[in-house]
């Protein structure tokens, strides 16, 4: 019964799209800076700082009525953080890439040439592979799998290119060790070019 009434509800979103032929796809690519929330009984003696990173994906935008639209994306991330123990003088990189699946619900206004778009998406995040320069703090291997909500703010030009801002908030505890909790943060900001406009022209 839950796999045929998911099967209408999407049979339904894609009729609707299809019948307004505005189904648009596109890429987006940006800067990612993150700085994970981190609970340990010793995290007084330790000093945090965020790394940089990259963001790249694929984007497909389903309008569906008024200025409401459904985004789906494929994203690949880079998140973690850096951690120093007060004793120390070399900082411990926790970097991990990873498949990020956000279903983004939009809401669009039209402003001047374009959209002002305003996001929110729960996400599923999957893990690539994990960096760790020493091991002091992190064990290397983390969860496999991430999950929380991401904020999106932007700006589309009707001739298919626009910049975003927004941020992911991780609700899913990464690390292995049971005496930390590791939550991932991310904000990202970058460009997206909707290739089914760039085309047309």
């Amino acid at each position: 019964m839950k796999h045929l009434i998911c099967s209408i509800i999407l049979f339904s979103v894609f009729s609707t799209a299809c019948c307004q032929s505005k189904i648009s796809y596109g890429i987006n690519a940006g800067y990612t800076n993150a700085g994970s929330l981190v609970s340990n009984k010793r995290t007084h003696s330790y000093s945090f700082r965020s790394i940089s990173g990259v963001t790249a994906g694929l984007f497909l935008e389903i309008p569906l009525v008024g200025g409401l639209s459904i985004q789906p994306e494929v994203n690949f991330t880079q998140n973690g953080m850096e951690a120093k123990h007060a004793l120390e003088n070399n900082w411990t990189t926790y970097r991990r890439n990873a498949i990020d699946l956000p279903l983004n619900i939009a809401y669009n206004i039209t402003v001047g040439e374009g959209r002002i778009y305003l996001a929110a998406s729960p996400y599923y995040g999957i893990q690539m592979s994990v960096n760790n320069n020493d091991g002091k703090f992190y064990d290397a291997t983390t969860n496999p799998s991430d999950y929380g909500l991401g904020f999106n703010l932007g700006y589309k030009w009707n001739g298919g290119y626009g910049f975003f801002i927004g941020s992911n908030y991780g609700m899913k505890d990464m690390s292995v060790n049971e005496n930390v909790k590791l939550y991932n943060r991310t904000f990202n900001v970058g460009l997206r070019f909707d290739l089914h406009q760039i085309l047309k022209k």
